[in-house]
């Protein structure tokens, strides 16, 4: 089980995103499957689980060969089902259920792109985006919600990785990011 899980890793880190090469003065639209890893407090009280469920679009302008500037958005599911406990809820009542923490994030980002070397066929590059994001909280009780907060909150996504152009003169690529 491990293995498989590895695999799809990888296989999924080498597929990410397809995208096109943006040139001074032009669009560039990508799209990219995500995956998540919770962090801090989100991973100790609400969901431990890896998100394999997400995707991000970019879509960035060309100010020129290097830098791109432009918005992003995306989606990230998180899911994670608790054993059975007994809860006491507040009118004193007990309840004996399976608690279930589903998370939903999209991000809405100022994004700039920078990469390091345009004649390369593998071209490092670094990308930042800062705004805010739209989190979608609820918690189960077996099949009744216990909790649904919706609220918006900042984001920032740092971000480093490589594209891979599938040509010399090609306008599209693989971009392999973290």
């Amino acid at each position: 089980m491990r293995s498989y899980k590895l695999y799809t890793l990888l296989a999924v880190a080498i597929l990410a995103t397809v995208s096109g090469y943006t040139q001074q003065g032009e669009l560039r639209l990508t799209a990219s499957y995500a995956v998540a890893v919770p962090m801090g407090s989100f991973k100790d009280n609400v969901v431990s689980k890896t998100s394999f469920r997400g995707v991000d679009a970019n879509l960035l302008y060309g100010i020129s060969p290097q830098l791109s500037v432009g918005l992003t958005t995306g989606f990230q599911d998180f899911y994670e089902k608790h054993p059975r406990q007994v809860f006491k809820l507040d009118d004193g009542s007990d309840i004996s259920a399976v608690v279930s923490n589903s998370i939903q994030q999209i991000p809405f980002l100022a994004t700039a792109r920078y990469e390091f070397n345009t004649s390369s066929i593998i071209r490092p590059y670094a990308l930042a985006g800062i705004g805010g994001q739209f989190i979608m909280n609820r918690e189960f009780l077996g099949e009744y919600t216990n909790d649904n907060t919706n609220r918006f909150s900042f984001a920032a996504r740092p971000e480093i990785g490589i594209y891979v152009p599938f040509g010399k003169d090609a306008h599209t690529g693989i971009n392999l990011g973290a």
